[in-house]
């Protein structure tokens, strides 16, 4: 049968299954199948939107995080950058789209799932044999892992604002806007942004930018000074700080430079172009990532002893380790179980999983964290009256 035979109630459910492009291409074929889109046009862009690009809460947001400031009065940075943050946090769960919205989530939306196709390359990088593609809901967990990830540089790597705040943010400051846009996400999110930093981290020391020693390994002669100088990087602290630097970088510079650099020169000038290495100010994600795990592990869990010792192996940060894995190895399994690809021991955990899917802090406040989690005064009252009864 002819698609334009089907009926109004089939061509709406082929609409709602299909990605942004199939969804586009059909709605082409004729006037009838035009028409039939145009009857629920923003239910049907904004499906494909999910289909194609989900999760769209965080996508919103890092569109959000992207916004020029329309305010034409002069206002600090600190005041600013907490309007951002409340213009972010109030977008929910369930936003409302502007078809203005739509066509920016989709240039981004394109470019983090470009990084779908990239990623089993770095997830299995030595361990080829285990090589696959990610799985639908695996890709949703990367895009949303990549979102976060660009939403946090777009705030806090920026020029500005790595000029007014220059140090990493300090585990005794609750209140840093850093801490309070990551107490917004889930532990789960966390392990799985780690992951995605952990990964970006090794493409970058392994591939874009690799030291002396990692270049030297792999010629069975010693390299003379002049030829190594023309690969490699540098080696010891200076190296050090200028991953820190390159780690500045968003999704779509890094990936820009997997797929369109190939030599020392290319990448120098992309870096002198982006100005990422200004003012020797490292990447801060990390720091902040750490600060907040911290925070949950010793007071929102509520676990402690022989309960918190079994926690903890399956709950790794990837890219909080004191080292990348050993040479010719990939991140085990057992590091990654709540991480971006599935493994077997996660089904053991469903219910651990469950519960640190949903300690996300709604408003990432210090003050509504404590409240949720019964370190404020008036829940410790409340907690004592309920022991009474």
């Amino acid at each position: 049968m002819s698609i334009t035979h089907l009926s109004t109630e089939l061509l709406q459910k082929i609409y709602d299954y299909s990605d942004l492009q199939d969804l586009l291409s059909v709605a082409r074929t004729s006037r009838r199948t035009y028409r039939v889109f145009l009857g629920r046009r923003m239910h049907h862009y904004e499906q494909g939107l999910h289909n194609s690009y989900s999760p769209l809460p965080s996508l919103l947001k890092l569109v959000l995080s992207n916004e020029p400031d329309k305010s034409r009065k002069p206002i600090g940075m600190e005041i600013r950058i907490n309007m951002i943050l409340g213009r972010i946090i109030q977008a929910g769960d369930k936003p409302k789209l502007t078809l203005e919205h739509m066509k920016k989530m989709v240039e981004y939306g394109k470019i983090a799932d470009r990084w779908t196709e990239l990623y089993p390359r770095l997830r299995w990088r030595f361990g080829s044999d285990n090589r696959r593609l990610l799985h639908p809901h695996e890709k949703e967990r990367l895009r949303r892992a990549i979102y976060h990830h660009w939403t946090y540089t777009t705030l806090f790597h920026s020029r500005v604002f790595t000029q007014y705040s220059p140090d990493p943010p300090s585990p005794a400051s609750h209140d840093d806007p850093r801490h309070r846009l990551l107490r917004t996400y889930s532990t789960v999110e966390h392990v799985q942004l780690s992951e995605f930093l952990a990964h970006v981290e090794q493409l970058v020391e392994l591939d874009l930018y690799p030291s002396n020693s990692i270049v030297q390994d792999h010629y069975s002669h010693s390299l003379p000074p002049r030829a190594l100088a023309k690969i490699a990087w540098g080696e010891g602290n200076e190296y050090r700080r200028l991953v820190r630097d390159i780690m500045k970088l968003s999704p779509a510079d890094l990936l820009h430079l997997v797929e369109n650099t190939t030599t020392k020169t290319e990448r120098l000038d992309f870096l002198y172009a982006k100005e990422a290495c200004f003012g020797d100010v490292p990447a801060t994600l990390n720091y902040a990532l750490s600060t907040v795990s911290v925070e949950r592990a010793r007071h929102c869990w509520g676990l402690e002893g022989p309960a918190l010792k079994m926690l903890v192996p399956s709950l790794q940060f990837a890219s909080l380790r004191p080292s990348l894995p050993e040479p010719e190895s990939d991140f085990g399994d057992d590091n990654l179980v709540f991480g971006i690809v599935d493994v077997v021991a996660r089904e053991k955990l469903e219910v651990l999983e469950a519960h640190i899917a949903c300690d996300a802090v709604e408003t990432g406040e210090w003050d509504k964290y404590c409240g949720q989690i019964g370190l404020a005064p008036s829940a410790v009252v409340v907690e004592e009256t309920n022991d009474e009864v």
